[in-house]
């Protein structure tokens, strides 16, 4: 069985914001009460000294300036791209989020976010959120870590054999143009362009290597090595 590998290179178009609630609320609510626990490598990852009511972006060691997403935000924003194109990529693929589910994988798990040159700090955004409740409308503050327009991450995407073409990638992929990564990406945030490069390595055909000869006058021949 032999699957097909790419290297994806992805740039920011518009500012990215953390989704991922800070430490302290993903593990004593989030986790805690649906009777879960958070895998180790993303609950170090997170900052615990922030302000309540911040999403924030995974770090590479706790509270330092090393940002990260994980595989599963990239295989999530593909699946969603796959629920809204289903049967209408190339070749009509039906179920297409299940298929993308079963046979698509990013590596690695852990994805280094790249500032742009020059820069060297993060910065939030606020906005309000309006709720509709039993007591009625509410409005709560929300924040967000926030990266800069160009910033950039690389990572592997295999695709093992079946329905899912380098066509049918490049067509998800197309959806980052219109609906991002991050949190609040219905707004507009965490846009992206793209580069896909396919990893697979022909063989080489042997290169034909020429014999120098003499011929009876003495002139030197050139002949192809077969």
């Amino acid at each position: 069985m032999k699957s097909s590998t790419f290297k994806l290179s992805v740039v920011f178009n518009s500012p990215i914001l953390g989704s991922q609630s800070t430490k302290e609320i993903t593990s004593e609510f989030i986790a805690g009460k649906a009777g879960l626990k958070l895998p180790a490598d993303e609950e170090k990852s997170l900052p615990d000294e922030l302000e309540r009511g911040t999403t924030v972006f995974h770090r590479g060691a706790p509270n330092d300036n090393v940002y990260l997403l994980f595989d599963y935000h990239l295989k999530g924003f593909l699946k969603e791209a796959a629920k809204v194109f289903n049967g209408k990529v190339a070749g009509g693929v039906k179920n297409l989020k299940s298929k993308v589910s079963s046979t698509v994988f990013v590596t690695p798990r852990r994805i280094a976010l790249v500032l742009p040159k020059g820069c060297t700090m993060h910065d939030y955004l606020e906005r309000p959120l309006r709720a509709e409740t039993a007591m009625g409308p509410r409005v709560a503050l929300v924040r967000s870590e926030m990266l800069p327009e160009g910033t950039s991450f690389s990572c592997g995407i295999e695709i093992l054999p079946g329905d899912i073409t380098e066509e049918i990638l490049r067509e998800l992929l197309d959806y980052g143009y219109h609906q991002g990564l991050g949190q609040w990406r219905n707004g507009g945030w965490g846009t992206f362009r793209y580069t896909l490069v396919s990893e697979d390595a022909e063989e080489a055909a042997p290169l034909a290597l020429p014999v120098v000869t003499r011929s009876k006058n003495g002139r030197k021949k050139l002949k192809a090595l077969a």
